[in-house]
């Protein structure tokens, strides 16, 4: 992703046992809550920490890497950068796609992430250029 430097890039595979998942959680839980209150440029900064840790812990295609791609892209979409968000949305939209197959529920989530994303695009685009009549 372009969003952010990475520290390392896939050095350490994902680790046996439920300590990352555990971890994962309790980051991805303040990232929401930072989303959900909202306070963005607290959850850019969770958000980019959560990449980080995730694309170095997790293997390619990991349900919680791409929920939290999926975050970032909510997080960017917040924050009116529709072109990261864009990307953010499709790297998870690959990943849910690989990890779980075309036609899942947890693939729906996304296009509709992207469906909120055009919608908001085209009414500021429509916004920009109403005219009285």
């Amino acid at each position: 992703m372009a969003f952010f430097k990475r520290k390392s890039k896939n050095s350490k595979k994902e680790y046996a046992g439920s300590a990352p998942d555990f971890e994962w959680k309790e980051k991805n839980s303040e990232l929401i809550a930072a989303i959900n209150k909202p306070d963005l440029d607290k959850a850019l900064a969770l958000g980019q920490e959560l990449v980080e840790y995730v694309d170095r812990v997790f293997r390619k295609d990991n349900p919680q890497k791409a929920t939290t791609y999926n975050n970032m892209g909510m997080v960017f979409m917040m924050k009116g950068d529709y072109e990261l968000a864009e990307e953010c949305f499709r790297d998870a939209l690959a990943m849910r796609k690989r990890i779980f197959g075309k036609d899942h529920n947890e693939v729906a989530v996304i296009l509709l992430n992207m469906a909120e994303l055009y919608r908001i695009q085209a009414r500021e685009i429509m916004g920009k250029n109403r005219v009285e009549t």
